[in-house]
């Protein structure tokens, strides 16, 4: 499936069969609810999971707790709102050039989606119950759509499935193993996150501290900016400044923040912000007298048996990081790129680039389960969907993950990494003592469906 290459906007759906404009203008009544409801309904004969044969990849249809709205999402993006155009047919909100149409109904419901695309059109079918691949069918789907990376499934402290595929580099003995180092991309984070609240647990910084405590000069459009807001992308802050890779110096790097426009008012909505976590690296820096690496090595990766997680303070082997692949064409390894004697600047330092392996990471799900860096209570914190996502691709978010199905047995807490060389998943079920571990140096939107795969597996036990 070709990528949707189109940015999200906000915008109201024209609802189907009806129009509820009313609604804004008057108090929610018996007849509007009665409307509310019979949208809601119509609605469900579209929801549900079809899937793209040849990719092996699922296409969602979704609506969100009372609300009339349809949305649709693929993997690692970010969901677009559907607009009706006629009978069980929609074109995204954010562009008439990408239309969706509903066929084959059968029991009330429709099982073929058709996605039309400026480049091509494609056929998905309804995922019928009960379809559910077994290891040995992942493992040969995972070697057919030519993965390259690891994949790692455990529960509690069984591994079920641990499989390295494809190539690190082009050397003659460059294959991915088990213990190949990736670039973790945005699940940097939580790893950020878990630093913030190690030092509330020593009493150094409050997550209801304001910028203007750690920084002079802040302007007053962000001077009240807390750190929980920093934490749940909820500061108004933008994604980004700079290129991952450019040089700037921390003078430079916090001109640049204070004078950017704040893309929505502080506390109020979910607006993912790489820079926000670079920020929060440097209140780790002034609160705690350490480099952001040398505090997370010696109170998150040292305590949790992470020997081979970091920007540079593991000194890695020459054929031991994985280079990414871009169509078929081998880059630099992440750590070869333009970073400073400390690892990477600030456009990327604390949001991204961690190095590590699906052991390590295997390894911090235990710590975490286990109380090892933070305590319970602060855990508690940690995995809590304090803000709700507005329909990003995770529903509700913590502390550097996303959060789903909170109050049940089936809790998920997930975050994933992106950047044009490789892509990363991270599950972990905590009252299931799951983790799905997924690493690849080759960017595939197909990636992000392998833990769901996995999971749907486990779940079914």
């Amino acid at each position: 499936m070709k990528k949707i290459k189109i940015k999200k906007t906000s915008s109201i759906l024209l609802l189907l069969m009806m129009s509820l404009s009313l609604m804004s203008f008057r108090g929610i009544t018996n007849e509007t609810k009665a409307i509310n409801d019979n949208a809601l309904s119509n609605l469900k004969q579209y929801v549900g999971e079809y899937v793209y044969e040849p990719e092996d990849l699922t296409i969602r249809i979704y609506t969100k707790k009372n609300d009339t709205k349809l949305y649709l999402s693929v993997p690692a993006q970010s969901p677009y709102e559907l607009v009706a155009t006629g009978a069980h047919k929609f074109s995204f909100k954010v562009s008439e050039d990408y239309k969706v149409e509903f066929r084959n109904p059968e029991n009330g419901v429709f099982n073929e989606l058709i996605l039309i695309q400026p480049d091509g059109t494609l056929r998905a079918n309804r995922k019928k119950k009960g379809e559910i691949d077994d290891l040995t069918t992942l493992d040969k789907k995972l070697i057919e759509k030519d993965f390259s990376g690891v994949v790692l499934v455990a529960q509690n402290d069984s591994i079920i499935f641990n499989k390295a595929y494809g190539r690190k580099n082009n050397q003659e003995s460059g294959l991915n193993n088990i213990n190949t180092i990736f670039d973790i991309c945005s699940i940097t984070k939580q790893f950020t996150a878990a630093g913030i609240l190690k030092l509330s647990m020593q009493n150094k910084i409050s997550v209801t501290d304001k910028l203007s405590k750690y920084f002079d000069a802040v302007p007053n459009d962000k001077e009240n900016i807390t750190i929980h807001q920093l934490l749940t992308h909820s500061s108004g802050l933008t994604v980004g400044i700079g290129g991952d890779y450019d040089t700037v110096t921390e003078e430079a790097f916090l001109d640049q923040v204070f004078g950017s426009k704040l893309i929505s008012p502080v506390g109020e909505k979910f607006n993912y912000s790489n820079i926000g976590y670079s920020l929060l690296a440097i209140i780790i820096e002034k609160a705690s007298g350490m480099d952001y690496e040398t505090f997370l090595n010696l109170e998150v990766f040292k305590p949790s048996k992470m020997h081979h997680t970091g920007y540079v303070i593991p000194k890695w082997e020459n054929n031991e990081v994985a280079n990414g692949f871009l169509d078929g064409t081998q880059a630099k390894k992440p750590n070869e790129e333009n970073w400073s004697e400390q690892g990477p600047y600030l456009n990327l330092k604390g949001n991204g680039g961690i190095l590590t392996s699906a052991g390590d990471l295997l390894l911090w799900s235990h710590a975490i389960q286990n109380h090892t860096v933070l305590d319970e209570a602060t855990t508690s914190k940690y995995l809590y969907p304090h803000f709700q996502s507005d329909g990003f691709i995770y529903h509700n978010y913590g502390y550097g993950w996303g959060i789903e199905n909170n109050d049940s047995e089936d809790k998920l807490v997930q975050h994933g990494g992106t950047s044009d060389l490789f892509a990363t998943d991270l599950w972990i079920y905590p009252k299931k003592g799951i983790t799905i571990i997924v690493l690849s140096n080759k960017f595939d939107e197909y990636v992000y469906s392998i833990a769901r795969k996995f999971s749907n597996l486990l779940l079914a036990k």
